[in-house]
């Protein structure tokens, strides 16, 4: 058990290093520290002590990460789900509202050295695991731009950590700056230089439908990387992943293999990625199912009652983040997916007639705030 916030810290950044034990050591090491930020956030995550005892979850009561009590993501727009003074806090993402811009969620963050670990460990391993920098364009705002955006400051860390000299992003003033865009994918074939062509899944749309206008395509280097970051919530127009990806495999002269899908959100602080590029590398049959890093445990739950679903079973993605150590561990959010023995799938957001289990969820939470 830790014996203050700084030794929790500590332990966590050390299993993120921990890439090199058995499955064995991964999986009991990950349980005793699920235990410990369990009991870290039941001591002071007000919220979620609460909602953990009305389903009969406390430390004393629960030994195994599978029993944590899942907080509802929709949660995150009504409450503070946070162990410390939002005052306090180091910084803050919000989600884009576009669901509902009268409530974003806020996810308080008491420091961000467990967060940049667990996106450069991530990152390394399943986007650039062959080589140490790569030149970034992006088609997203940066931190300078979107402060609050759990996305902006990925793409601005990715920049930072692994982005060579001539890596930037192309987004200025809310749009595509596609001139400069342009002259930069021109000179990057004409250099034979690889890159890594970085955004949401509605910036390669803008994009797509401006390179079809003016009836341009690119033959991008060999070993360059499409990385769509997601993103197709509450955007004006919807086009489907297979349609997406088939539209830049022949408008950038890019393989399927060549692209990869991240899936993250402002709710949690550790990304899960397709493992195309790390089966390729490591010399395996390729695989398109998301997975998770050795710090994150996913589990397919009943939409109706919430319990385990096994292997092959659709149903709502619950997610155990130890990155999220001083908010909510454990969130059970309205994705629909399918696991299997290679990672899991995701299948869209759940309608609202699906996830009856997580309304309920919801609505006991939200009570416990209004009868206190």
């Amino acid at each position: 058990m830790f014996k203050n916030k700084d030794d929790l810290q500590q332990n966590i950044l050390k299993f993120i290093s921990k890439t090199k034990q058995t499955d064995y050591e991964t999986n009991q090491l990950f349980n005793e520290l699920a235990m410990s930020v369990f009991h870290y956030q039941f001591q002071y995550n007000q919220p979620y002590r609460q909602y953990a005892k009305l389903k009969r979850c406390t430390p004393m009561t629960i030994t195994r990460w599978q029993e944590l009590p899942l907080i509802p993501i929709k949660a995150y727009k009504h409450l503070n789900l946070t162990t410390i003074d939002p005052s306090e806090a180091m910084d803050v993402f919000l989600s884009s509202g576009t669901t509902d811009p009268a409530r974003k969620s806020h996810h308080y963050l008491s420091s961000l050295g467990i967060w940049e670990q667990s996106m450069v460990t991530g990152f390394r391993k399943n986007v650039l695991p062959n080589r140490d920098k790569i030149t970034i364009f992006a088609l997203f705002p940066n931190q300078s731009e979107n402060p609050n955006s759990s996305l902006s400051r990925y793409v601005s860390t990715a920049i930072s950590h692994f982005g060579t000299a001539n890596s930037r992003d192309f987004f200025e003033n809310n749009k595509i700056n596609y001139d400069q865009l342009m002259k930069a994918l021109t000179q990057a074939s004409l250099d034979d230089e690889p890159i890594l062509l970085l955004g949401a899944s509605f910036s390669f749309v803008h994009l797509l439908n401006y390179l079809h206008q003016i009836n341009q395509r690119f033959e991008l280097p060999s070993q360059s990387i499409v990385f769509d970051t997601g993103g197709f919530k509450g955007k004006s127009k919807t086009v489907s992943m297979a349609e997406l990806y088939d539209d830049l495999r022949d408008t950038f002269g890019v393989t399927r293999q060549q692209i990869v899908n991240m899936y993250g959100m402002t709710e949690i602080s550790s990304q899960c990625y397709d493992r195309n590029i790390f089966d390729e590398y490591h010399q395996n049959p390729i695989h398109y199912e998301k997975q998770s890093p050795h710090l994150v445990k996913i589990q397919i739950s009943d939409p109706e009652t919430l319990h385990p679903l096994p292997n092959g079973e659709r149903g709502l993605l619950a997610y155990y983040d130890l990155a999220n150590w001083d908010s909510c561990v454990a969130i059970l959010t309205e994705d629909m997916a399918i696991q299997n023995k290679y990672g899991f799938i995701l299948l869209g957001r759940a309608k609202s007639s699906e996830a009856k289990g997580c309304s309920i969820a919801v609505d006991e939470l939200l009570n416990i705030e209004e009868t206190k």
